[in-house]
């Protein structure tokens, strides 16, 4: 017995020094690897003027029509694009950047890839509903690797906003009104869209959004005014950012619409440099959200664009979503001693970074077997388990569920062969062709099972009663009625 005892604690003796010596061997790697970075982005910042300098604060909208598109890219005024997503042109404008700018800096490509890029998962409420980190992990892995094949590199997810006011329309987005476990799913979330490395190619970078408080706007209107004193600012809405900053390493963080105690999101110093960089230790970059910025002068906080481009520069705003005020106005007030190199250059510093995080300067281009990747087998494995465990079940009188086979079913309310509307909201990339619908399901799947199908209503807000009859006789020739309801995609949103 003590020779086996002695043994045992040998071999864990044995187990404790290699794991030791493997964390201690991945953490030397990590500090080089970072330290290299580092050393990349000094070399690159001091090459640069100051013109592209402030383009890699700026981020341009995808616009076909934008005939000036090219030579803003070969000039390097342009650090971002989102609302692109064909891989042809991505890859086109990414070779303009690399080959035609003076430095070859690559372009961070965005999207809104919210609950699924091409394989769609439930709305992230629906997952929140799940209470299962490792549903919201999965489904962020899935769309990352579909988006990242065709050059999205960037996703403006997760949505952490806490929100408790059930008339703010984009609660949906959210993961719900709790900080606890919305800091669980978020965190999740951005674990999934990162994974372990962030230059892989199934990887792109997280944005969580929107810092801060914006789901407590008054009223529920969207970028409305709110009022969070420190304390409930502190527990509740800060904390889901705190653990995806913190724990998570999210690589980026975008700013939001509301003001709080009358100071803008993208104006606030106290935000964004007190507690973000100096407390959180944040090294990623800071977005706007889209036109954000020139909204403050709506807030009554700033007075036209260019105090816009001084305020939201030295508050830490280091990316400026679609306004181009900074392009417009940061020379001038770096002139005027308004602005100071040192604001532009650490702003650079954090987008570069992250930009060599992801692999960019090495791997810009995306490949073309998107076709192989999109709905593979496991991702839309993944989506349905997602659908089932986010399913709540509120009643169940009688035992009456699961349904048997043999009973006819009546299959009332138009949501059941809505293949669009079952998408979500917030769904840009989706092809309702893909959507199983459950009148689908029945014709597929569950060819055995008897039913009549009376959708009633043409959509859900549709107020004809011409066919109710039609429904009561459906119902009257069914062993059970299943009836689907729910709101359409277009019904949750800003």
């Amino acid at each position: 017995m003590k020779v086996t005892t002695i043994k045992m604690n040998r071999m864990r003796l044995k187990f404790l020094c290699l794991t030791g010596l493997f964390l201690l061997v991945n953490s030397f790697s990590a500090r080089i690897l970072a330290e290299d970075v580092e050393r990349k982005v000094e070399d690159l910042l001091h090459k640069m003027t100051l013109e592209e300098k402030i383009g890699q604060m700026n981020q341009l909208s995808f616009d076909v029509k934008n005939t000036t598109l090219e030579g803003r890219i070969i000039k390097g005024q342009v650090g971002s694009m989102l609302n692109i997503v064909n891989v042809n042109e991505i890859n086109r404008l990414q070779k303009i950047a690399i080959e035609e700018s003076r430095l070859g800096i690559p372009m961070i490509i965005g999207r809104d890839v919210i609950h699924g890029f091409k394989t769609i998962f439930p709305i992230p409420l629906g997952q929140a509903a799940s209470f299962d980190p490792e549903i919201a992990k999965a489904g962020a892995a899935v769309a990352a690797k579909e988006a990242r094949s065709l050059g999205v590199n960037w996703t403006f997810a997760p949505m952490i906003d806490i929100s408790r006011d059930a008339r703010w329309g984009r609660i949906a987005e959210s993961l719900g009104e709790d900080p606890y476990l919305a800091s669980l799913m978020g965190a999740a979330m951005v674990e999934g869209f990162q994974g372990n490395d962030l230059s892989a190619n199934s990887s792109i970078a997280a944005c969580v959004k929107h810092f801060a408080a914006y789901g407590a706007v008054e009223g529920g209107r969207d970028y409305n005014s709110t009022n969070v004193p420190p304390y409930l600012m502190r527990n509740v809405y800060l904390k889901p950012f705190q653990k995806a900053i913190i724990d998570a390493k999210a690589a980026t963080l975008m700013t939001s619409f509301n003001d709080n105690d009358g100071i803008p999101s993208s104006g606030n110093k106290y935000l964004l440099r007190n507690i973000l960089r100096d407390e959180w230790k944040f090294d990623g970059f800071v977005v706007s959200d889209w036109g954000s910025m020139t909204e403050m002068i709506t807030h009554g906080f700033a007075k036209d664009r260019k105090d816009v481009a001084k305020i939201s520069a030295n508050a830490g705003v280091d990316m400026e979503m679609v306004s181009g005020s900074f392009l417009r106005y940061l020379p001038e007030l770096i002139k005027e001693g308004k602005v100071s190199m040192s604001v532009v250059d650490d702003a650079v510093r954090n987008i570069l970074r992250i930009k060599f995080r992801l692999g960019l300067f090495d791997n810009p281009y995306a490949g073309t077997n998107s076709d192989k990747i999109f709905y593979a087998a496991d991702h839309l494995n993944a989506a349905r388990k997602a659908a089932t465990e986010s399913a709540i079940l509120l009643k169940n009188q009688n035992s009456l569920l699961p349904l048997k086979r043999n009973l006819k079913l009546a299959i009332i309310g138009p949501m059941a062969d809505a293949s669009h509307e079952q998408l979500g909201t917030w769904v840009f990339d989706g092809e309702k062709e893909h959507t199983v619908t459950p009148i689908k399901a029945l014709q597929t799947e569950f060819k055995d099972v008897k039913y009549v199908f009376e959708p009633t209503l043409t959509y859900t807000r549709d107020l004809n009663k011409a066919n109710f009859e039609k429904a009561k006789e459906a119902v009257k020739q069914a062993d059970v009625a299943v009836v689907f309801l729910g709101e359409e995609a277009i019904m949750s949103g800003e």
